[in-house]
């Protein structure tokens, strides 16, 4: 790879690992969708406690168990590509394993041990190759550009989850066979494109580039940076749509539909603020993003005025956005060059701490 492509976003690259993203997403948006209508559906609404307690287990342990694995391949091979092969494959080999479960509609005495068994399979597949595909985001952006490429995931996913209700019916549409049908496929293409299309950086020997030299693994300041950025997106997730509703009779719409504009105003201020993002000012622009992100949460919980809780959600935005876009490239920074992977799956530790306990505190 020559100097000017060193010193640009690899495009082609990013937009096969946003694709991939993308497919984890929908997944997500899937499944939680279809778990309480399968249970329900199967007569096991009393495993649902139990599953979304082993998600909260499996989605804060997995990152860390993927990101060594990764590294460790990396290092042996040249690159992570074959823990995100391995993750990609069976996580659409789980997808069609539902889909045709659905299909046959088996027996409740064959279900009730098979079914939560799959989910639990689902959930780790999916775990296994996120944060190994994620940090390929290194080998396709110099440090410099980290922030831009960091927003267009951020863009991805905000776009997909102010999307939800749309997905949602779409979903109801397919059913459920379909939907896993589809999704196995989706991700099974997502990731031989991301592989294909990332293949000649590795064998080329890019996996270690020149920006890449840093001290020692600060793993405590990146879980600590996953925890930050995953409270907030907990409780625009997953709190704000019902809380939200309050809005209804000034905005007319849903509280999911407020929740899906403030994401939409996310991804615009992302692609604003990562142009502004610099190695000096990074950790500043965090703080404050934290600070006010936190203190216009508080003013939408507090604040009795709906037209205020409105201005409030606009800074919200504005500042949950400065966190998307320096969270994980200051968390890459705080990683040495021979855990970069790791790194990431400890970032997306602290990411699901909060998000699993809002899951289990709304049990």
């Amino acid at each position: 790879m020559d100097t000017q492509s060193t010193s640009s976003i690899q495009w082609k690259q990013m937009i096969s690992l946003l694709a991939l993203y993308a497919s984890v997403i929908i997944g997500w948006i899937a499944y939680h969708r279809y778990q309480p209508a399968l249970l329900d559906t199967f007569n096991m609404t009393e495993f649902e406690p139990m599953l979304i307690w082993g998600q909260a287990i499996i989605l804060i342990l997995t990152p860390p168990l993927a990101g060594y694995l990764g590294d460790k391949y990396r290092n042996k091979l040249g690159n992570r590509l074959r823990i995100i092969t391995l993750g990609v494959s069976f996580a659409a080999m789980i997808f069609m394993t539902v889909a045709f479960t659905l299909i046959v509609n088996p027996p409740r005495s064959f279900v009730i041990y098979a079914l939560p068994v799959l989910v639990i399979l689902w959930l780790f597949a999916m775990s296994l190759f996120t944060s190994p595909a994620i940090s390929t985001i290194e080998m396709f952006s110099p440090s410099t550009k980290l922030p831009i490429t960091v927003a267009a995931l951020t863009i991805t996913s905000d776009l997909l989850y102010s999307l939800e209700p749309v997905i949602v019916d779409i979903i109801d549409f397919l059913g459920g066979a379909a939907t896993f049908a589809v999704g196995g496929i989706i991700v099974s293409v997502s990731g031989y494109l991301l592989r294909k299309n990332s293949l000649k950086l590795t064998d080329d020997g890019q996996e270690t580039r020149p920006d890449d030299f840093r001290p020692k693994s600060k793993m405590g300041k990146v879980i600590l940076l996953g925890v930050g950025m995953g409270l907030f997106s907990g409780i625009i997730i997953e709190v704000f749509p019902e809380y939200l509703n309050k809005l209804q009779s000034i905005m007319g719409m849903s509280g999911q539909w407020v929740s899906s504009l403030v994401l939409i105003l996310t991804a615009i201020f992302s692609i604003i603020i990562s142009r502004k993002v610099t190695k000096d000012n990074i950790v500043k622009l965090l703080l404050i993003g934290l600070v006010f992100a936190g203190i216009s949460t508080v003013g939408v919980f507090t604040i009795p005025s709906n037209m205020l809780i409105i201005i409030a959600l606009i800074i919200f935005a504005v500042f949950y956005a400065m966190i998307n876009v320096t969270a994980l490239p200051l968390a890459l920074q705080n990683t040495s060059v021979k855990q970069k992977v790791l790194g990431v799956g400890v970032f997306f530790c602290g990411f699901e701490i909060p998000n699993s306990l809002i899951d289990v505190l709304f049990l």
